[in-house]
């Protein structure tokens, strides 16, 4: 009873979204027979709520106790700030703005949020992750030591396991790089090339349960699933615009059952099963309702909701996914 009660009220949650946006209460727009569109949230500019050139999103799972909805938090990177916003997309607060001190951005591109609430940003221009507790304040920062023989160079996505450790695209480097959840390098894999194991400008990294760990390999058009040691296990994709090809991927989420991923020079998301069959693509380049202009980053919701930022188009988009 109290599932079917918490169900009912993150229904009617975003059926009102939809609603503030234009779009028949009750009625999502059917994109597919397995995803619907449910709204967006923002548009360009510097205000409240406002995004210009948003790469990542992150949505909280713990929030609400009667709809089991977190908060979003947002990467809003033309803007040098994180946007921490309620899932109807109204305000909550921002940090942030531009420069290289502590508590300061150049590029934010990508956010998550750990058990402890505390907060984690790539800041990317900066070479650096830093960390934030939850209403914002600075904590400290990664990656402005020395590992592996290198710097962390252009930092383009974060994910963290169960245990808390954290796995950083070091894009510009070509590699993995994970740390505890104290800041301590553990080990990194990858390098430059087109074997498996090897990335071009991985842009982002998401990993599941049992600790496997997914990466955009962004400039070789594809995604490469590989062990929590670096050892690959597969890889899906080549540079094209047909059903599991990919054209410069830049976000990738995992979920319980899915692997979700914005193919953001096709302008559209793809959705694979954990062995990396295909299953279903939705989006095409525009404005309009669940239409998109470089898709970035990916989190995972409640019930079926997935967040997507729609970069060039400054907003967030909402879907419903029910495979």
């Amino acid at each position: 009873m109290k599932k079917t009660i918490s169900t009912i009220l993150f229904v009617l949650l975003f059926s009102s979204i939809s609603y503030a946006m234009g779009a028949t209460p009750g009625t999502p727009e059917v994109l597919h027979p397995n995803v619907e569109y449910v709204g967006s949230i923002g548009y360009a500019g510097s205000g409240d709520g406002e995004f210009y050139y948003p790469k990542d999103v992150y949505a909280s799972i713990k929030g609400d106790l009667s709809t089991g909805i977190g908060d979003i938090f947002v990467a809003d990177t033309g803007n040098e700030r994180v946007q921490r916003l309620k899932p109807d997309g109204e305000f909550v607060y921002q940090f942030g703005g531009f420069g290289d001190r502590l508590g300061k951005f150049n590029t934010p591109r990508s956010i998550t949020v750990d058990f402890n609430y505390v907060i984690y940003v790539c800041d990317s221009d900066n070479d650096r992750i830093q960390k934030f507790d939850i209403r914002g304040n600075p904590l400290g920062e990664i990656g402005t030591l020395e590992v592996g023989g290198r710097y962390m160079k252009n930092p383009g996505g974060i994910a963290l396991d169960v245990l808390g450790n954290i796995y950083v695209t070091d894009s510009e480097n070509d590699r993995i790089l994970k740390f505890s959840d104290y800041g301590m390098f553990l080990s990194s894999f990858g390098g430059f090339g087109w074997g498996e194991g090897f990335f071009d400008n991985p842009a982002d990294v998401a990993v599941d349960g049992d600790r496997n760990i997914y990466v955009a390999d962004t400039d070789n058009d594809r995604i490469q699933k590989i062990d929590e040691y670096g050892m690959p296990i597969f890889v899906v994709g080549k540079k094209g615009a047909g059903a599991a090809e990919f054209k410069n991927p830049q976000g990738i989420a995992v979920g319980r059952k899915l692997l979700y991923v914005s193919d953001t020079g096709n302008d559209r998301i793809q959705i694979f099963d954990k062995r990396g069959n295909f299953l279903i693509a939705f989006g095409k380049t525009g404005s309009g309702k669940g239409e998109f202009n470089s898709p970035a980053g990916i989190s995972i919701g409640s019930e079926g909701i997935i967040f997507i930022t729609d970069t060039n188009n400054h907003r967030i988009e909402i879907f419903r996914v029910t495979y």
